[in-house]
């Protein structure tokens, strides 16, 4: 089983993940699926069970928890931006370059 956070998300995922890094980066300690798709216009194109059927799936992953606030569910991360971030980029050195730093560094110049 691989660790909590050691998965690559989909993009809708990601997407969903994105905005509720930054709402907590923010400073927002209560995030719910509508103060998402309220602060992030590109996100509320879709459908809010579109939203909360990420959110699952989010938490299924164990990328975030869930509380209930009054009415609605409230979402906190569990794996950060950076270990996120570190994780993919690994992946990503592993896949594509072979775990070859020097090749990416050459590429990117």
């Amino acid at each position: 089983m691989e660790k909590t956070g050691q998965i690559k998300l989909p993009d809708s995922e990601l997407e969903i993940m994105q905005a509720i890094w930054a709402l907590n980066e923010a400073g927002e300690r209560f995030v719910s699926a509508q103060l998402i798709m309220n602060r992030y216009p590109e996100i509320s194109r879709l459908k809010m069970s579109t939203v909360l059927t990420l959110i699952t799936r989010l938490q299924t992953k164990g990328f975030i928890t869930t509380a209930r606030l009054g009415r609605a569910n409230c979402y906190t991360p569990t794996v950060s931006l950076e270990d996120y971030r570190k994780f993919v980029t690994e992946d990503f050195l592993t896949k594509v370059f072979c775990g070859d730093r020097e090749a990416l560094k050459e590429l990117l110049g």
